[in-house]
């Protein structure tokens, strides 16, 4: 070639050989790097996902490589990305009062068929007597509280009998029952180990279960309630979501202002002896509903 054509030429075609080689392999490192991104983008999809559907985000990717000589290959490529959206049905809470709630009167069996006494157990609210549970203490079963799983509790003035007593075995045992959630059975407030009750804003409420709460302050153990559970259960609650049913105004009014629903039940049966300012059989199923806001049998 040094005879023929001198030795410039040959070094001109080294160059160009080089130079030829050397593009194309810049352009099969271009092919390979798009190709395992979109084997990448495909093989991430779904990921994340509990197998619903998961909303996706188009993402634009542009893959550039430049080689030593100073060639230039772009190539741009679109793929969809899986953005998982974990939120799933909202939490919810309810919550309620023992006597004349969960419970009637004693000895009102004609005046409130549907409930259900307990024979040997006592209840030492107002007049003292047998254990009468009514509907909804016997059983959540039906009311939404059940269906949706909600988180249970109770606020209560009365002590439910006190310590270890068996109509707060009996509480637990129906509460927790039905589908509705009573993640503890210890029970909390100023009434927890006898009668002793208190206000209960400021207090550190420490279970779903709370006793001794004076009348016009049960609002306060409700969201004592609600900071237990976001602390133990890792689960925020919206207010919008938590339900107190209460058979006395003077402890649903207090609510207005605190975001949460209240909602007085036992609205067709009233104890006359008592002025009609407490109820006498006690919370029927169709009054746990899912009512906005705070209501009175009155309105």
């Amino acid at each position: 070639l040094n005879s023929l054509f001198g030795s410039s030429f040959q070094t001109a075609l080294a160059a160009k050989f080089r130079s030829t080689v050397a593009c194309c392999i810049m352009k099969v490192i271009g092919c390979f790097t798009v190709a395992g991104l979109g084997v990448l983008a495909v093989s991430l999809q779904g990921c994340g996902s509990s197998g619903g559907s998961v909303p996706a985000t188009p993402a634009e990717t542009t893959v550039t490589t430049t080689s030593k000589l100073g060639l230039r290959e772009t190539t741009t490529s679109t793929m969809t990305s899986t953005t998982p959206n974990m939120t799933g049905p909202a939490a919810c809470l309810c919550v309620f009062d023992i006597d004349r709630t969960l419970t009637g009167k004693q000895g009102e069996g004609g005046a409130c068929p549907g409930n259900q006494e307990l024979s040997g157990v006592n209840d030492t609210a107002y007049g003292r007597g047998t254990l009468p549970f009514a509907k909804v203490g016997q059983s959540l079963e039906g009311t939404f509280c059940a269906t949706k799983g909600c988180y249970v509790g109770v606020v209560s003035a009365g002590d439910g009998s006190g310590h270890n007593s068996t109509e707060r075995a009996e509480l637990v045992k129906r509460l927790g029952a039905s589908g509705a959630k009573l993640v503890s059975e210890e029970w909390c407030g100023p009434s927890s180990k006898g009668e002793a009750r208190a206000t209960c804003q400021g207090f550190d409420v420490t279970s779903p279960l709370v006793v001794g709460c004076v009348d016009g302050t049960k609002q306060y153990a409700v969201k004592g309630i609600m900071a237990w559970i976001a602390k133990t259960e890792k689960v925020t609650l919206k207010g919008e979501d938590v339900y107190h049913f209460d058979d006395r105004a003077n402890n649903i009014s207090p609510f207005s202002g605190f975001g949460f629903n209240a909602i007085e039940i036992s609205c067709a049966s009233r104890d006359k002896s008592q002025i009609n300012a407490v109820g006498l059989c006690g919370a029927d199923p169709s009054e746990i509903v899912e009512g906005k806001g705070v209501k009175l049998c009155s309105t």
